[in-house]
């Protein structure tokens, strides 16, 4: 398989909603799809009812409003953008749940090497200037 075809594969991970899809076919179903894309760490992929697609992070999803806000990439940016939520027909689940499988005790591990990692360099300069 041609590494091109390989990116456009859905990954899924077990317990993740990554790679999947979710339609809006009524009230309830939009809802809870729009709270998935809300509660989610990546970017999504919006069906539009028109047959045109939006992708971006949704940062805000104002239920009683009707109201999805996303955060969509131009370039090096990110432009946010607001629409109806009824204008939605799907929500696909296409950017890296960049959180998934990450614990809270990986993660205080990680800040605490970093940490270390910041002191022992601040000691090094501080010998360098003679203050140690």
């Amino acid at each position: 398989m041609p590494q091109a075809d390989k990116h456009a594969l859905p990954t899924h991970k077990p317990g993740s909603i990554e790679g999947s899809t979710m339609a809006c076919n009524d009230a309830t179903a939009r809802r809870n799809a729009l709270q998935n894309a809300f509660d989610y760490r990546g970017d999504v992929t919006l069906d539009l009812q028109d047959g045109s697609h939006l992708v971006g992070f949704v940062y805000l999803y104002n239920e009683p409003g009707d109201q999805v806000h996303l955060f969509v990439p131009q370039g090096k940016d990110s432009l946010p953008q607001t629409l109806p939520a009824s204008r939605i027909a799907r929500v696909r689940f296409t950017g890296e749940d960049t959180a998934f499988g990450k614990s809270w005790d990986d993660w205080t591990a990680k800040a605490e090497k970093e940490r270390q990692k910041e002191a022992d360099r601040l000691a090094k300069e501080a010998v360098a200037r003679g203050e140690l």
